[in-house]
C-alpha cells in the first residue's frame, strides 16, 4: 500500500473503519487512509442525474433509478446553478427587459434552490 499524500511505501495496518474497511497508516507522514474513497461517484452518473433533473424528474426518482442519494443529487444541482440562477442579465444580452416586484423577492431568498436551505 502506498500513501496518497507522500507516496511513501512503508505503511502499516491499523484496524478497520466503522464500515469494516481496512485502514492504513503511513509511517512517513503518519496520515491514516483507506483503500479507496467509496463516496466517489462516476462523472457520467453525475451528468446523467443532472440531465434527468433538468428534464423534470424528481430527485427521489433519480435516487431509485441511479442508486445515488437524493441529497447528493440536490447538492450537485446546487453546485451547478450556484451563481447562475439569480444573476442579473447584462445589457448587451437583452434588448428588452421586463421587471416586476417578484425579482426583489426572489433575489432576497437565502437559498436559490433546494428544499428548506439556510
Amino acid at each position: 500500500m502506498q500513501c496518497p499524500r507522500c507516496n511513501h511505501h512503508h505503511t502499516q495496518k491499523i484496524g478497520l473503519s466503522r464500515h469494516k474497511r481496512q485502514r492504513w497508516m503511513c509511517m512517513g507522514c503518519h496520515r491514516t487512509f483507506g483503500d479507496k474513497d467509496l463516496r466517489l461517484i462516476d462523472p457520467k452518473t453525475k451528468a446523467l442525474a443532472l440531465a434527468m433533473y433538468a428534464e423534470g424528474i424528481a430527485a427521489r426518482k433519480i435516487e431509485r433509478l441511479l442508486h445515488v442519494s437524493h441529497n447528493a443529487v440536490l447538492g450537485w444541482v446546487r453546485k451547478e446553478v450556484a451563481g447562475k440562477a439569480l444573476q442579473a442579465p447584462t445589457a448587451k444580452d437583452l434588448a428588452v427587459i421586463e421587471a416586476d416586484e417578484m425579482w426583489s423577492y426572489v433575489g432576497s431568498k437565502n437559498s436559490p434552490s433546494g428544499c428548506g436551505g439556510q
